[in-house]
């Protein structure tokens, strides 16, 4: 398949329809590894930046949390929506540029979710210190982006529409250093593979990744507002 690379804002737009039918085992092999590291959220204020059709978002809101979930894509935030009504989840939704300045107070976050959103940005330290400035104190920010070493940075975004939205392939230690200037502490760095269950199920679907599953298509960062940093 050739694959032609688009806009980002063309690329979501055309993609938000199927957008977890694209990656469902990817997606799920994320959030394996990333939902126990967010421990017990209930009660907690949670913004999701770059939400897409609200995975975490629905997600996180069913156990409790309080969500804001932003994104640029107003047919992905279109879905997101629909999703959660059907899940009889209340999540507070707002369509945002995440390039322009954060409408959110100070520290008004306890967890700060951006998954698989960075790589679209060719500066990260901009974003960070975005979401260093609305993350409270001891708060939690988890970070994923496809493995720019590995087998994740030649992967099309937009699989079944034959594109690819511009991204940029930033390593992990670009990740570090931007996070080290925000005033950021990296609690944990993860290298995510398909996990065992997503190639159990890819099987029962006819779909082969065992011979992808020892590849970490996904790079991912825990990182805390410690309050002596």
């Amino acid at each position: 398949m050739v694959i032609k690379t688009v806009s980002i804002k063309q690329a979501y737009k055309q993609w938000a329809g199927k957008y977890e039918q694209d990656l469902p085992y990817l997606f799920e092999s994320e959030s394996e590894k990333i939902m126990p590291l967010l421990g017990n959220v209930k009660g907690k204020r949670i913004l999701d930046l770059g939400c897409g059709t609200g995975r975490y978002s629905i997600a996180l809101a069913k156990k409790g949390a309080i969500v804001t979930a932003v994104d640029f894509s107003e047919e992905m935030l279109s879905m997101a929506k629909d999703k959660a009504k059907n899940a009889k989840v209340k999540i507070d939704f707002k369509c945002i540029d995440l390039k322009k300045k954060f409408p959110f107070k100070k520290e008004s976050f306890d967890i700060v979710l951006s998954m698989l959103v960075l790589g679209h940005f060719k500066n990260l330290e901009p974003m960070i210190n975005k979401i260093s400035k609305v993350l409270k104190l001891d708060g939690t920010c988890m970070i994923s982006t496809f493995n720019p070493n590995k087998e994740g940075g030649k992967m099309a975004l937009v699989q079944s529409l034959g594109l690819d939205a511009r991204k940029y392939s930033q390593t992990k230690e670009e990740y570090i250093n931007a996070i080290k200037k925000a005033k950021l502490s990296l609690e944990k760095y993860l290298e995510i593979k398909f996990s065992k269950q997503a190639v159990f199920n890819a099987k029962k679907d006819g779909v082969n990744l065992k011979p992808y599953s020892h590849k970490p298509f996904l790079i991912a960062f825990k990182i805390r507002k410690k309050i002596n940093f």
